[in-house]
């Protein structure tokens, strides 16, 4: 039963917005109350006879959707001021990433990312601290924008991803001292509220966008969930590019 109410709010979606979307158009183009009533007699009747466009109309409005939000957190998302920043910082378009340090899929897609890094000199890359899955990932988080101030972010970001067993905090400890980190240091600045205030924000910032799961990407208009592989995450840079070089 569930699903037959979802399937029908869908439905009723999709026919809403048809409608406002026609009717919007009317009272801009100054239509009379009579031709307002015929239009909308004919949007009814066209509907009925073709259920068909119900579903691309439903994915056009999600997808309008979607835009909108990315846009209204704009600033969050592109210039939150502590996110790290990797690739090109003036890059022609920017890749997002939210993720998790005992991520198994965020491990998987680590190799994709670094070679986007590599091979797309025009690409700008924020990370986006996500810890989802274990009070170990919270604080992998916390220490990975701890080093920032040591200037070994990309190195330690790396070498936890790479990590194959589960990162423990006795683990990043290990793992920070292998890369060359001050431990002493980075165990002083990982106490700083301000880390668990940034790892707040990005949380209610995937909440908001619907990111429930990591690695979440956002490529230009678009936000795509999974360990996507390098071939794939290239079509939708290109599509991105093509995109913005049309507006």
């Amino acid at each position: 039963m569930s699903q037959i109410i979802k399937k029908t709010r869908f439905l009723f979606l999709g026919v809403f917005f048809l409608m406002t979307s026609f009717t919007a158009y009317a009272q801009e183009n100054d239509f009379s109350s009579g031709q307002k009533e015929k239009i909308n007699q004919m949007i009814r009747t066209y509907i009925l006879e073709h259920p068909e466009i119900l579903p691309e109309a439903i994915q056009i409005l999600q997808n309008r959707s979607k835009v909108a939000k990315l846009a209204q957190n704009y600033t969050a998302l592109y210039e939150d001021g502590f996110s790290y920043i990797d690739g090109n910082e003036n890059g022609d378009l920017t890749m997002i990433e939210f993720f998790d340090y005992n991520c198994g899929y965020c491990k998987r897609v680590l190799k994709a990312v670094e070679r986007l890094k590599k091979e797309d000199k025009n690409l700008r890359i924020i990370y986006k601290e996500f810890p989802i899955l274990s009070e170990s990932s919270y604080t992998a988080s916390k220490a990975a924008m701890a080093s920032i101030k040591q200037g070994k972010y990309e190195k330690f970001h790396v070498a936890m991803l790479s990590n194959s067993g589960s990162l423990t905090e006795d683990r990043i400890f290990e793992i920070a001292k292998e890369i060359g980190l001050d431990v002493k240091q980075l165990a002083k600045d990982m106490t700083s509220p301000v880390l668990e205030r940034n790892i707040k924000i990005n949380q209610n910032l995937a909440q908001t966008l619907g990111i429930t799961g990591t690695p979440g990407f956002i490529i230009g208009d678009t936000i795509v969930p999974g360990a996507l592989p390098y071939e794939e995450l290239v079509k939708l840079i290109k599509k991105a590019r093509q995109q913005k070089n049309r507006k």
